[in-house]
């Protein structure tokens, strides 16, 4: 790889600011390549997630950069790994709006579903056997961790909102720096089922995953070897919920640096939870700063929406009427619980995100 490198846009990408600076933002791995944009700040806040269909870059022209010699050069350059906070979760419980909620100008540059991070996990959980490469994947992993810990300030703390399949590589992501912590974010199977298969937008959504991460599912320790694939929608939901309820059990069992945090806690009191979750990423906010972020209109919005008016009082609403119109799904999902012999899947309360464990 060259000191300086020029994609087809014609602007060179210097090493500085590839490896130190997030100016340049990895937005996707190709066919060898890794796709990059550029972006600032404001950039990085005014995307609501970072993949190619929402992201909103600095300039229509990026880089892209082949991925054999850019692994070279970021190892031959021994690039220092930074400590990254981490919000994983279980989709649909609030995650978008706790990201949002942390922030911060000048302490905080939060990212949001890091499509990279997403690829490395799909290929780590697609078969049992896990990545097709695994040196090559170990590579790209630290590579995308190390670019994604660049930050504009020393001071500041980088805070990476996962996705699904980031819940099926944690040891090895959280692994690469002492320092990272996280907060596993989730909700009951109730309120899960409800949310992930109330339109058939969100049933697609559930097959579509499930048949994704089916190798990492199928070897979930607990789980008794599922495949997905031959599921029913309320099966498939209740398994793929099982299978990260294991997964984050086990994380916390491995990692004294992960908290666990119900998203019922975060709506009823959003204000404290965001104090306390700011204070386990190593950072300290006023309480009236975390007030007036929660009466703000950022939670009387949709998160993903922000044009949309809608309240905790608004999403218990929704849940009530679905309740009723997807009774069939909710008995449907517990009875493959219960058959699958799972039991309680709570996460153990000493793991839980207070204010006295931080």
């Amino acid at each position: 790889m060259n000191q300086e490198t020029t994609p087809a846009g014609g602007s060179r990408l210097d090493p500085q600011t590839l490896f130190v600076r997030p100016d340049a933002y990895p937005l996707e791995f190709g066919q060898g390549t890794l796709d990059l944009v550029p972006m600032t700040r404001e950039t990085y806040r005014d995307s609501v997630f970072l993949d190619r269909g929402r992201i909103v870059p600095a300039a229509r022209r990026g880089w892209q950069l082949p991925l054999p010699g850019l692994l070279d050069e970021f190892e031959r350059r021994g690039v220092v790994q930074s400590p990254l906070n981490f919000i994983f979760h279980i989709a649909h419980c609030g995650s978008t709006l706790l990201s949002r909620a942390m922030d911060l100008d000048t302490r905080t540059l939060v990212l949001r579903e890091p499509f990279p991070l997403r690829q490395l996990g799909a290929e780590a959980a697609t078969v049992p056997a896990g990545p097709r490469e695994p040196a090559v994947w170990k590579r790209c992993l630290a590579l995308t961790a190390a670019l994604l810990g660049r930050r504009y300030s020393d001071d500041e703390a980088v805070i990476v909102k996962g996705n699904v399949p980031v819940n099926f590589m944690l040891h090895p992501l959280l692994a690469l720096h002492p320092e990272s912590r996280g907060l596993l974010l989730y909700t009951g199977l109730e309120r899960y089922v409800l949310s992930v298969l109330k339109t058939p937008m969100h049933r697609r959504w559930v097959g579509n995953v499930s048949g994704q991460l089916a190798g990492g599912i199928h070897v979930t320790p607990g789980l008794g070897s599922p495949d997905p694939r031959k599921l029913t929608p309320a099966q498939a939901a209740a398994c793929l919920w099982a299978a990260q309820m294991l997964r984050f059990r086990a994380a916390l069992d491995q990692n004294p640096s992960l908290r666990s945090l119900d998203c019922e806690v975060f709506f009823s009191n959003p204000a404290a939870t965001l104090t306390n979750s700011l204070q386990h990423f190593g950072l300290n906010i006023s309480s009236p700063e975390a007030e007036d972020i929660a009466a703000s209109e950022l939670f009387s919005h949709h998160a993903k929406d922000t044009a949309r008016c809608y309240s905790r009082e608004t999403r218990e609403q929704e849940l009530d009427q679905l309740r009723s119109r997807m009774a069939g799904d909710l008995v449907a999902a517990m009875q493959w619980i219960e058959d699958a012999g799972l039991g309680d899947l709570a996460l153990p309360e000493s793991s839980a995100l207070n204010s006295k464990n931080g």
